[in-house]
């Protein structure tokens, strides 16, 4: 049993803060939080300057990959990937386990949905990290998505046409021990302008197949889609997410909010892939027919009661991530937080995460500066890392 006590404590929920507060951890959950201190006679940790939040949940990633958030600007964020991802998958599990320690250690973060790329590495890593050999966040993987034949991130990607290709490929993926299943429905920015986003790839037929037989293995289902008929198609089929969804009208948002569907952007992370480099020659025409037209449809998401759910993708910093959802829906710094706490974890059916709360999983992190005041404290990293109850950075 150990006690926290901390200048000021955000609880996740989007409106709460405890000042001063004193947080009691047991058996890696919390038993008490308040601003009284508790009977106890234990270790004290005492974190004085700091604000501590939930830890934090990145509902969209490829953990291998992060490595690239770093620009080589003599070439396009196309054949870097294409370089980087050329490489084995044994080291490709290397670059993943340092990633999510880094994760864990300086960004907070402690719970991640990784959309896989590289095999079943993601799915290792998770396995290691849970028997302890390796440290980082707790992972929800893929194993590796679904796409159509010569489809988005078809290298990496199972290829699958027609419905009875489709739902084995969604078994296949739950046999490698998948616990969400991502479809690419539409192209994407990798290899943009060669390749166009707004194409659907998917038909009806076959997504609503792949959605079923996922939904009887009890696994909920995302799709990477940015245009308006792929998004339709999801919509239709029943997915549990959509994520980048650049074009999505305001008459889809109304029924993904009736079919509660959550909606998961990446701003940071597609952004970041066009900020530098020879990709920046496309920042303006991006700007006009992708980024403005996707802030448009989360307001519009928000407004009609759809969870918008922080994620990164390959190339975004999830404290960058918080602030583009709070600039763009006029949020306060508690409020944009909720995104990647306590938002994330209803978006993931985690009852046990996002909120620092009497039962829920001691995974607490903490930040020099007052983050009610601002999002900038998080630039800093994290000067406390709780995770289960386990302290791994003080």
């Amino acid at each position: 049993m150990v006690c926290i006590y901390v200048r000021k404590a955000m609880t996740g929920d989007g409106k709460t803060v405890i000042s001063p507060a004193w947080i009691l951890v047991e058996d890696g959950k919390i038993i008490s939080i308040g601003k009284n201190k508790p009977a106890f006679d234990g270790r004290v940790i005492e974190l004085n300057g700091i604000t501590v939040i939930p830890g934090l949940l990145n509902m969209h990633d490829h953990i291998c990959r992060k490595t690239l958030r770093v620009p080589d600007e003599s070439i396009s964020f196309g054949s870097r990937t294409a370089q980087f991802m050329s490489q084995s998958h044994e080291a490709l599990i290397l670059y993943s386990a340092h990633n999510m320690r880094n994760y864990l250690l300086e960004e907070g973060i402690t719970w991640v949905r990784d959309y896989g790329l590289a095999g079943t590495t993601s799915i290792t890593l998770d396995r290691a990290i849970r028997s302890g050999i390796a440290i980082g966040p707790e992972l929800e993987c893929c194993a590796v998505p679904i796409c159509t034949t010569g489809g988005h991130c078809y290298k990496q990607s199972h290829e699958a046409d027609g419905v009875p290709e489709v739902l084995k490929a969604v078994r296949h993926q739950a046999e490698q021990g998948a616990k969400i299943i991502k479809f690419m429905c539409s192209g994407g920015l990798e290899h943009f302008p060669r390749e166009i986003p707004s194409n659907p790839e998917f038909t009806l037929e076959e997504l609503t197949m792949g959605v079923s037989a996922a939904k009887d293995l009890g696994l909920q289902t995302a799709i990477h889609a940015y245009s308006h008929e792929a998004v339709r198609r999801g919509i239709l089929a029943g997915v549990n997410s959509i994520e980048h969804g650049a074009l999505i009208s305001d008459d889809q948002v109304l029924l993904m909010a009736e079919k509660n569907i959550s909606f998961v952007p990446t701003m940071s992370g597609i952004r970041a892939a066009f900020s530098s480099g020879p990709n920046q020659q496309y920042w303006d025409r991006l700007t006009e027919e992708i980024f403005s037209k996707q802030e448009n449809a989360i307001r519009a998401a928000h407004e009609a009661g759809v969870l918008i759910g922080a994620g990164t993708d390959s190339l975004g910093y999830l404290f960058d991530e918080i602030r583009l959802i709070g600039r763009t829906l006029g949020k306060s710094p508690i409020q944009a937080i909720a995104h990647a706490t306590s938002i994330n974890a209803k978006i993931a059916g985690r009852e046990d995460l996002g909120e620092l709360a009497v039962g829920k999983r001691a995974n607490i992190v903490g930040f020099v500066g007052d983050l009610e005041e601002s999002l900038d404290f998080l630039d800093g990293g994290a000067s406390f890392v709780m995770k289960d109850g386990i302290v791994y950075k003080e």
